[in-house]
């Protein structure tokens, strides 16, 4: 089951973190974070650090790192639908109920963007070709590194039927 963007941005706002984290860990303050005992592995010495105001834990000890969901998910055993619904009824929220129509404009959503991506990697294209160069010149000539260009998918559109609009 797919869960909307939104509903878990609520769930991580609406949950405590360092609340969470203490029902199964003992917790100390020790300025903005709090450390104890990692629940993931045994130590003596706390490596275990929780900063609530970035929202994640971090076990310097083993490695272990994540949010609440994650957390949940790995204390208590649990899928990640299972985490987010347990969560949601802790925090008050609804889970919305996937319908039909829902499902459907996700597909489509889905195909569009393969399809952006499909052409977003054909200009890229075009602008390493000859026919690009020019274009790939000024780029480098404003001072974009290719890094840079790479990074922000930059491409360029030949002139041609691409480029035509329909009377």
């Amino acid at each position: 089951m797919a869960f909307p963007n939104r509903l878990l941005e609520d769930i991580r706002a609406r949950t405590g973190l360092a609340d969470a984290i203490a029902r199964k860990v003992k917790l100390t303050r020790r300025g903005r974070e709090y450390v104890g005992l990692c629940p993931f592995h045994h130590e003596k010495s706390p490596s275990f650090t929780v900063n609530e105001e970035k929202g994640f834990y971090h076990c310097f000890g083993c490695g272990a790192h994540g949010d609440v969901i994650s957390f949940v998910m790995n204390t208590a055993g649990l899928s990640f639908p299972e985490a987010v619904e347990r969560l949601a009824g802790d925090a008050g929220l609804e889970i919305p109920v996937e319908t039909p129509e829902a499902r459907a404009q996700a597909k489509r959503q889905a195909g569009l963007h393969d399809v952006m991506a499909a052409a977003c990697t054909w200009f890229e294209g075009q602008l390493r070709a000859p026919a690009g160069r020019a274009a790939l010149d000024y780029l480098h000539a404003r001072g974009l590194l290719d890094s840079t260009i790479q990074k922000f998918r930059l491409g360029f559109a030949p002139d041609g039927v691409f480029l035509r609009t329909a009377d």
